[in-house]
Parts: structure tokens; sequence; C-alpha cells
């Protein structure tokens, strides 16, 4: 067994699992922040509340129960609801006893709570994670379930007067800066760190990024990587070669050279000694962890470069499986209590397939790491797990539900680190004057959610302090989001059997109502069928009410049912 610094997207560092290698990591969730104070953790209570499977299909009335944590010790009347989005790992006191959003609740007095998200953790809504299960593991729904929290909790805590911030590192951030941009009647500000909020199946750029890391701090080393990993693959390409690979790597097997995906696994395992430690870069004895491995990397003294990849490798007595019909096996394997879920593999995988693709690919023209793993590695990984294929519909309908790198927000703040792997698929500009865009230079993934530590630089402590004075903007300023207009909401319903709720309401009447109030969120019902020609021909039309205040802004649109992705798009095309 290996034990590397590495990980899919969560921001933390994860040993790797019985050799099994490639993402097969036992994920523990983002790294635990210090203890802020001795009692810091003595109000934290867990806490259960019932979601719906689907929130999409009122005829399906199944549930289950959503697992989170709550800190209401510091909270006074009307404070500010400060929540940490859990993403693909299982939740725990950690940010709810220190990091920067609990400081923020301690000197604004708020309720703290850490939500874990369905399919992760103890968060378990259906029996198994069978492909069948896995349809209700998506973002949309994830969504869904933070909505429908916020909203029991403002009733049950009686904090209906509270903003809501949420903060979310890697994909929790994304999960942050999507549930402000679906959600802005319940939520009034996000912290999105280290989010890569396009979705992206070929994201060669990630090992650019690895590679320009390891270059700032030596060339040298990246030369020696290029060499060793070329070395390896001129030995798979001879008859001998396997085996000797097999005795310096101390592998399980020989590696079948007739199979691409078992080099693929093989090269990919190899690479993510390097992927983990760059996407992290953690101090340990008063050294970075690229400065410790490239060390290692140049040292003449462990012999060639490829032994020297070898010994960093096979560090331990264990033999390294790097099978890929036995990661296969291990991972289609669909109980809950199988490596497959804890490890959160199977969870994460079937997301990563169904809508964010996030490869990690050789296909760069700079690789140092081989040609090895390209894209079709990874559609036959999705194809193998669950007899599906990553498809650019589903990328790019994840893109054009959420807006990819310019979504339309207000009140998001977008944090990275330059030399995080994940920044390129992330929000680096400014989107607008209430939506900032803070670039750490040589800072790391989601380490701006931390507290401040002796041994962080300058650079990243002013980052938080940015951070923090922005989101204490948004906190003193509660009544200028009380006076903020809002958008009109319209729900377009595809039941042909619902009534209109307000008889006063038809085409004629609804385009003057719609546009003609801004002082408070405006819901209408519309029947798809009997009113398209209506929101096609008149709804986007009024001008003349756009003019009034909100210029730049379309009605938010919601559909009651099941509606193909493209058909918000022509709707919205054809009428503009």
């Amino acid at each position: 067994m290996i034990t590397l610094k590495v990980l899919f997207v969560l921001c933390s560092v994860h040993p790797l699992v019985n050799g099994v290698g490639f993402r097969g990591f036992t994920f523990k969730g983002l790294e635990e922040p210090e203890l802020l104070t001795k009692d810091a953790n003595k109000n934290i209570v867990e806490g259960w509340i019932t979601q719906p499977l689907d929130h999409f299909n009122h005829r399906d009335n199944r549930t289950w129960s959503m697992r989170y944590k709550e800190n209401s010790g510091f909270l006074k009347k009307n404070g500010p609801i400060l929540i940490m989005i859990g993403g693909e790992w299982e939740i725990t006191n950690g940010f709810l006893q220190g990091g920067l959003m609990y400081e923020l609740g301690v000197k604004y007095h708020g309720l703290m709570y850490y939500t874990e998200h369905r399919f992760y953790g103890q968060s378990r809504p259906t029996k198994d994670i069978s492909t069948q299960n896995l349809q209700y593991l998506n973002a949309d729904q994830a969504l869904a379930d933070l909505a429908y929290f916020i909203e029991t909790k403002k009733k049950e805590k009686n904090l209906e007067k509270s903003i809501v911030i949420v903060v979310g590192g890697s994909y929790a951030g994304n999960m942050a800066a999507w549930a402000r941009l679906k959600y802005p009647h319940l939520i009034q500000g996000a912290l999105a760190s280290s989010a890569p909020v396009r979705a992206k199946a070929d994201f060669y750029e990630y090992f650019e990024v690895v590679t320009d890391a390891l270059s700032k701090y030596s060339k040298k080393c990246v030369e020696s990587i290029k060499t060793a990993f070329a070395s390896v693959e001129e030995l798979l390409a001879i008859r001998t070669g396997p085996h000797k690979l097999k005795l310096l790597f101390k592998l399980c097997h020989v590696p079948d050279v007739r199979s691409p995906n078992d080099l693929g696994y093989f090269m990919n395992m190899l690479s993510e000694i390097f992927a983990g430690v760059v996407q992290y870069n953690k101090i340990e004895n008063s050294e970075t962890g690229i400065a410790a491995l490239c060390n290692k990397m140049t040292a003449k003294h462990l012999g060639s470069p490829l032994q020297r990849l070898a010994r960093i490798f096979s560090n331990q007595e264990k033999c390294n499986d790097v099978s890929y019909n036995n990661f296969l096996k291990t991972y289609r394997e669909v109980s809950w209590d199988s490596p497959a879920a804890t490890s959160i593999m199977r969870q994460w995988y079937h997301q990563t397939c169904m809508e964010y693709g996030y490869y990690q690919t050789t296909n760069s023209n700079k690789s140092i790491f081989g040609k090895l793993f390209p894209l079709n590695y990874f559609i036959n990984l999705c194809t193998d797990f669950y007899n599906k294929k990553i498809l650019d519909s589903h990328v790019r309908r994840t893109n054009i539900m959420y807006g990819g790198k310019l979504p339309d927000l207000r009140n998001v703040i977008f944090t990275n680190g330059n030399s995080d792997p994940w920044h390129p698929l992330s929000v680096l500009q400014d989107l607008n004057a209430f939506s900032p865009a803070i670039v750490i230079n040589g800072s790391s993934h989601c380490r701006d959610i931390y507290s401040d530590v002796a041994t962080d630089p300058d650079n990243l402590k002013a980052a938080r302090a940015k951070i923090r004075k922005i989101i204490g903007k948004w906190i003193s300023s509660t009544s200028s989001f009380l006076k903020e207009p809002l958008i009109p909401h319209i729900v377009v319903s595809l039941d042909p059997t619902l009534e209109q709720p307000n008889p006063c309401f038809n085409a004629e009447t609804a385009p003057s109502r719609a546009f003609s109030e801004y002082s408070s969120r405006q819901t209408f019902i519309l029947s798809l069928f009997s009113n398209v020609g209506f929101i096609a021909n008149n709804s986007f039309r009024h001008r003349s009410a756009l003019k009034r205040g909100y210029e730049n802004e379309l009605p938010i649109i919601s559909f009651m049912g099941i509606v193909p992705p493209y058909s918000l798009g022509s709707i919205v095309t054809s009428s503009l």
C-alpha cells in the first residue's frame, strides 16, 4: 500500500487504498482546521432532516434523512446563518470549531451549519449505490436539498430575517456559487474556494499547472520526472521491460502491455504522486511538499531518474496492484459497506461521468508524464463502471445550467491559488463589482478557508483579510438586502391539469403584473401547454418594464416537471 498526498477534487490529503490506484482513496473530507479555542466544539450538535429523494417529481413521495452539524453557541437574535457546504466526503465538527467561517460566525454572532451531501458520509438516500440509484446523485438534487434545509431551518429557528452566507471548497465551492445562482431569495452571499465551476471532459491543463509549479521550484526536477516517465514507456515497449518494472516498482504482477487500460492505470498512479503534492504543497518539517519531492527526484545518489521514481512509488513492503480489471471489480460493488462506497470512489466517479468530466489527461503537448492516459482511458472507465459513456452533452448541460466560468452572479467571492492545478476551471477575473475573483500567488487548493497560521505567506493572509471584509459588509448590510429589488420568478408547469392559482392572472394581465412590482419577489405559475405562446411572444418582450431598473436581468424561470436541458435555451433565444 502506498501513502500519497493525492486526491481528485477534495481539499484534503488521502492515502491510497490497497494499491488500487486511480482515485482509489480513503476520502476523509476537508482537512480539519485547528481548534481556535479549547472549548470551540462544546456547542456542536448533530442533526438529521428529512429530504425528498427526488425534488423534481411530485409523484415520488420517497424520503431520506440528511445529516448535518450545528453550532448555535454564538447566535444572537437575527444573527446571520453561515453554512459550510459538504462535498464528496463525510462531514466532521471541523469547520464549526475553526477556520474562516467559524471566525465570522463568532464575530457576527451567527448560527453555523455544516451540511452533508447526499450519497456521502452517513447521508444515504437509497439502499445501495447501484447505477439505478445513483441517478439521484447530482448537483440539481443536492442544491435543492440545501434550499429545503435553509427554508426549514429559518422557520424552525425563527430566523426568517437573517441573511444566509454559504461557504464551500473545491466541488463544494461549485455548490456554494450555484446555490447563490439558483436560490438567490434564500442565499445572500457565497464564498467559492478553488471551485472548478467550468465542467470539462479533457482537463489536460491540470498537469500543465503541475508541471509549471514543479518547474518554478526546479527545472532539473521537471527534466528528471520527464526522463523517468519516458524510461517507463520505453521499458513497456520491449520484451523484458515489463518484468523489470515489476521488480523495480514492487508490482503485484507484470503489466499487461496488450491492455491500454492496464498501462493507463499504472501511469496514472505514478503521475498522481506529483499531482497530489502540488495540489496541496503543505509545509512539513520546514519544507514544502514540492521541495521534498523534487529534492528526491534530483538526488543522484538515489540512482537514475527511473530508480528515483520507483523508490518514491514503492516505499513499502506490500506489492502494488496495477490491474485495471481488479480495480473495476473493487469499485463495481454497490453495498454501502463496500470499499467502493466507503472510499466514495463509486459515487464521485459517477458524478464526473454524468456531469463534470474533470479528467486529468496527458493530451497536452507539454506533458512530462507520458501519453498513456488520454481522454479515451477515462471514457472507458465510465463505460466499464456504469455502462455509460461520458458524453460532451453531459458536460455541456452542466455549463448551460450553471454558466461555466461566466455565471451571472452577484455577492459571490471566487478564490484560487495559482499553484492549484484546478484553478484553470475556476473564475479568475471579477465577474462584476459585486463578485470579485481573488487569485493568490503561490497558494494551493482551498487554503483560504482556513485560519491564519504563522507559516502562511503574507499574500494568503491578505486574501483572507479581504474575504473577511467583504463578507462582513454583507452581514452588516442586512437592510440593503431587504430593499434590493428582486427578479420576478416565473414557474413553468408541464402539467396540463394544473389550474392557474390566481383567477385574475391571464395572458393579457400577466406582462404588466410580472414586471410592475420589484419590491418583493413575484411568483407566477404558467402552463406550458396553454401559455407557451404568451411566454415566447410577450413575457420577454416587455422591455419598457425592464427599463425601470432591471435593464440587464431576465425573469427567473423554473420548470415543474422534467424538462430537456435545451428547452429553456430555445424559449429564451427564440423570444429575445
